[in-house]
């Protein structure tokens, strides 16, 4: 198979990056910790013959990789980082200029999904770039959700899910701590919520969500959603678009649940 460019070897993109190995893709991998088997993103580029995929943490860094991106043959750039749509639409036109095809292709998941190829995938953009890479985005995950043609879209849906996360992960907490005023524990009231109408995945997982909390560490899953909450509120703000929900998770995003 043709050699597929990944950019961002972290907790996401190592596994990510095995899976398409595994699935039978040559990879040609890149890390500004010096993982991988490319020195720099011009090596992953000149490598790549199909695909780059960009698994960088932040915006800033999604940009200038997509910056540094300049080869003689056209390829589908593919977004798999979670930004803004705005930023997402400044890849698009930076790689329209440059002869290449942007698709974003945000996942949710986490690292347990990156690791079990068992991610959600959103996907938006050129329709038949969408069809090129459908066989790494089936190397990778379990379920591939088609958003749109327009880059950006999929990054809007993906926004949409962490700020739902978060406002559930505090509606979650609060139902429990409701709950134990009145002498009940968690396993008593979370299976009667699952199968009622306040279900959400922090209520199913609510020992995860909570290990966030209480088990925090710089860079985790905590980290990320607070990422994200920060993104779409900036975006939002550019749009004059009221969130006050979203802002609210964001300033309480960090307080330890007692």
């Amino acid at each position: 198979m043709a050699a597929v460019g990944v950019i961002g070897l972290g907790d996401m993109g190592a596994p990510m990056a095995e899976n398409l190995r595994k699935a039978g893709h040559h990879v040609a991998g890149f890390d500004v910790t010096g993982t991988g088997d490319c020195g720099s993103v011009e090596e992953v580029v000149q490598r790549a013959e199909r695909a780059v995929i960009i698994l960088v943490r932040t915006t800033a860094q999604v940009l200038s990789v997509a910056h540094e991106i300049d080869p003689e043959r056209p390829l589908d750039i593919i977004v798999m980082s979670t930004v803004s749509p705005t930023a997402m639409s400044r890849v698009d036109a930076l790689c329209e200029a440059r002869g290449l095809t942007a698709l974003d292709a945000p996942v949710s998941g986490g690292v347990a999904g990156a690791k079990s190829a068992a991610l959600t995938i959103m996907v938006s953009g050129d329709p038949e770039a969408v069809g090129r890479s459908r066989p790494l985005f089936e190397a990778l995950g379990q379920r591939i959700f088609v958003i749109g043609e327009h880059p950006g879209q999929a990054q809007a849906v993906k926004l949409a899910n962490q700020l739902m996360l978060a406002v559930c992960m505090f509606a979650t907490q609060e139902g429990v701590k409701l709950a134990e005023e009145y002498g009940l524990r968690p396993e008593q009231v979370l299976p009667v919520i699952e199968a009622s109408t306040g279900a959400s995945w922090a209520a199913a997982n609510w020992d995860t969500v909570l290990s966030w909390w209480r088990d925090y560490e710089p860079g985790g899953a905590l980290d990320i959603v607070s990422k994200d909450l920060r993104t779409l509120l900036v975006d939002a703000a550019e749009r004059d678009l009221p969130l006050p929900t979203a802002a609210l998770a964001f300033n309480r995003l960090h307080e330890v649940w007692k």
